[in-house]
């Protein structure tokens, strides 16, 4: 059974900012997006937004409406697309996947069983698959546009796999 993959805001700022959210469709296909994650992604103008608009458009980037739990234990620091793609996640929670950099809410997925990948993995997996050339370069594209990562982030997760 496919994944159901399903992306937090963050991810999909960071890769539409760079020009290449085409990767995660490249990855995955079909990705679902919270309608909470989609109005934070679409708030602001810019090129990251007219990308994620554009990918809503095409159909690949799905929004879909999150459950509400009757008996939420997600803390209250948590933003509400972090919950909400975290509620997804919960609804086939073996066949998830959330796209998620938050640390908070990649501590309470994992706790609940659910499958998380962050930005940089998701440029190694890339990367591997041939889909991008350099995972190093576009990592360094996000830096100067603001977004943090670990300098050591990239080959911390290339030395556990190998």
């Amino acid at each position: 059974m496919d994944p159901i993959v399903i992306a937090d805001t963050r991810p999909l700022i960071a890769q539409a900012a760079t020009g290449r959210l085409d990767l995660l469709q490249g990855l995955f296909g079909q990705i679902r997006v919270a309608q909470s994650v989609a109005r934070e992604c679409l708030a602001k103008p810019g090129v990251d937004q007219a990308a994620i608009a554009a990918a809503i458009g095409a159909g690949w980037l799905r929004v879909v409406s999150a459950p509400r739990a009757a008996d939420d234990s997600l803390p209250t620091s948590l933003g509400a697309g972090e919950c909400d793609c975290i509620r997804l996640a919960l609804e086939r929670r073996q066949s998830s996947l959330v796209t998620v950099d938050d640390r908070l809410a990649r501590r309470h997925a994992l706790r609940l069983g659910i499958n998380i990948a962050g930005t940089v993995r998701l440029l190694d997996l890339a990367e591997r698959r041939g889909l991008l050339d350099s995972a190093e370069i576009l990592i360094e594209r996000m830096r100067r546009q603001g977004y943090r990562i670990g300098p050591n982030l990239l080959g911390h997760l290339r030395s556990g796999r190998e």
